[in-house]
This record gives C-alpha cells, structure tokens and sequence, in this order.
C-alpha cells in the first residue's frame, strides 16, 4: 500500500506543469480513487497520471487555450452576426462541439420543448460549450452557469461570457466533488466521459446533483465514424434510475445527438 501518503501525492501532481490546470479536487479525487489499486508510492503516482491523462485527453483541443479568444474583440465591434460566426469557428476547435455545429440553431429549442421554460441552468462539466450562449439566449434569458475543472476553458469562455453576455458564469470546480444546484442541470456528451474517469459517477451526479430536471446527451456517432454503442448501456442505465425513483424520462434526438430528460418532480411539485 502507498506510504508516502496520499496529500503529499495530490501536492506533488498539482505542482506538475502537465496538471497545472486542473482543479486540485480533481486531482485529489483521482489520487484517492486510485490508491485504492496501489501497490506502493510508485504504483500510486503511475496510476493517478494514467487517469488524468485520460480525463485531460477528453478535453483536447485543436487550438491552445490561450488563443481561444483571438479576434473576439472585434467579431463584437461588428455585431451579434459576426459573434456567432466566430463562436462557430471556435466551438469547431473541439470534436464534441464541432459535431454539434449542424444543430446548433435547433439544439436548444429541441432541449427546452422537452424541460419547458428553465428557472435557470447549470452546465455541468461545460468546457467550451459556454460559446454558445448566443444560441441559448435566442432561446431562454434563464440564469446561465457552466461549471469546469479546466482552469484555462474556465478562464476563456468565462472571459467571453463577461464580454457578450455578462448574466452568464462560468466557474472552475469538479461537479463530482462539488454540489451543484439548478432548476435545470445538464450534462451533454460528457456522461460517457466520466464513467470513463469512474465507473458508476455519471449515474450518481445525475442521482445527486440538486435539480428539478436533468437532461444527459449522447452522441449519436463515435469519433471513428461509427454508430456510438457505448452510449446505450448508460442510456439504460439512466432509464432504469427513473424507474427506481419515480421520475418521468423524456428523450428527443437531433442529427448528431440524443437527449435524455429526468424529471425528478413528475407529480407538478414546487419549482425553485
């Protein structure tokens, strides 16, 4: 069993350059998670950098952080049409929201018939999705807030989001450690992504997290081109979740991506 103990080893990643831009709670949970399966010291370091090397992976993008926001400033001197053009092109520089692109203008529209009206939303694990406020708001003036663990998509889309639509937050946490509270939640594409990080995590945030509705997305295609099969365990396990506890399941499709919709108040209960 590791002997160095287990804060030193979260200190010792969070100091790596690598790292350097992950939540210290991430870190801290896969360290813990991992030590589980350590050997010694050595084994747990090996283990933990494997994982996180895995949940960062999930996050890569064709453009560096840091260059995210080149030539925001003057798509917002020509105006919201020329806003949306650059948040097209941005939102292409990762594969899960470039895939989006094609129902971008019907996406939210789509999510909202199945949620209704939202008090106001949490964006779970949002990475770059905060770019596309301007379509939500053509849909919903609801409080918006996107959570992340990556300090720098934190910092860029926060910083776009203070320029074009200053109500919006974006804010830097792990919603595996951190409770979140919404009227509306969601998490989309990126259920997968944490089963991935630890089997079981997605289904207990979805369990958890202290919302009205949650609504999970999928992707309908895998990044080689295929039918995404790995999506209909989770959708199923979903599926029974809502059985176990009562809850209405809605579910809707695009071209790309396939909603889930859990009510956790189907009875009419008191909205927040």
């Amino acid at each position: 069993m590791p002997s160095l103990g287990l804060e030193p080893m979260v200190r010792r990643l969070s100091a790596a350059p690598k790292y350097s831009g992950i939540h210290p709670d991430t870190i801290a949970h896969v360290v813990h998670q991992e030590a589980a399966h350590a050997a010694n010291d050595a084994d747990l370091e090996r283990l933990a950098r494997l994982r996180l090397h895995k949940v960062v992976a999930d996050y890569l993008l064709t453009a560096r952080p840091g260059r995210l926001l080149r030539g925001l400033d003057a798509a917002v001197a020509d105006g919201p049409d020329a806003v949306r053009a650059w948040c097209r092109t941005t939102l292409a520089g990762h594969f899960s929201t470039a895939e989006r692109l094609p129902d971008l203008d019907e996406f939210y529209p789509a999510m909202f018939e199945l949620t209704g009206p939202p008090a106001d939303i949490a964006d779970l694990a949002c990475a770059l999705n905060p770019f596309s406020l301007p379509w939500l708001r053509a849909a919903t003036d609801a409080p918006y807030a996107g959570y992340d663990f990556n300090s720098a998509l934190v910092a860029a889309t926060g910083a776009f989001a203070a320029q074009t639509d200053p109500a919006a937050q974006v804010r830097q946490c792990d919603v595996l450690v951190t409770p979140i509270e919404a009227d509306v939640a969601i998490l989309l594409k990126t259920y997968h992504c944490i089963e991935d990080r630890l089997a079981g995590a997605g289904l207990r945030l979805v369990a958890e997290v202290a919302a009205r509705l949650v609504v999970v997305s999928f992707p309908l295609k895998a990044m080689h081109g295929r039918a995404a099969v790995f999506t209909r365990p989770h959708i199923d396990a979903l599926l029974r979740l809502g059985d176990e506890r009562g809850w209405a399941v809605r579910r809707g499709r695009l071209s790309t991506e396939e909603f889930v919709v859990l009510d956790k108040e189907p009875s009419g209960g008191p909205q927040r």
